[in-house]
């Protein structure tokens, strides 16, 4: 089945977790309206299917948003990176095209960002150099180019060797 709009109704909710589920359909943009909301996973789905909604850069709260293994196509939203307490974003495993966007740079608590097996495409953004927190970037079996950006590489040594994966 698909996810009901509906449960945007639910303001208190802190964790969403439908993982492991044969959701179909697509991501309904009122979930942007889960404003106390701490988790949202949507993973493993397989069928979930169309591009993010934007407004889930309204989840200043959140901490993880994991979307991964599903049929999610189009580019990552720039408003994702407006979710200022995010440690974990993980889109792996979708079919998502176009660019990393350089405002995920601004998600200074980011620790992991998975955005492996996937079809971006374009350079690896050197804003992701900003986030000193990050301890893995899962970036391969993509369509990226370029070289890894030096400001990427200098996190190994910025934050304390916590950068353990590339």
């Amino acid at each position: 089945g698909s996810i009901p709009s509906e449960l945007g109704l639910l303001t208190n909710v802190q964790e969403l977790i439908l993982t492991n589920n044969r959701l179909s359909g697509s991501i309904p943009s009122e979930l942007g309206m889960l404003t106390n909301s701490l988790q949202i996973s949507l993973s493993r789905s397989y069928f979930l299917a169309g591009s993010i909604p934007s407004e889930l850069g309204l989840l200043k709260k959140l901490e993880y948003l994991g979307l991964w293994f599903n049929a999610l196509t189009g580019s990552i939203p720039s408003e994702l990176g407006s979710m200022t307490n995010l440690q974990t974003l993980s889109l792996r495993g979708n079919q998502m095209t176009g660019s990393i966007p350089s405002e995920l740079g601004l998600l200074n608590n980011l620790e992991g960002i998975s955005f492996d097996t996937s079809s971006l495409s374009g350079s690896i953004p050197s804003e992701l150099g900003l986030l000193t927190s990050l301890e893995f970037l899962l970036l391969y079996s993509n369509r990226l180019t370029g070289a890894m950006p030096d400001e990427v590489c200098a996190l190994q040594d910025i934050n304390g060797g916590k950068l353990h994966a590339l």
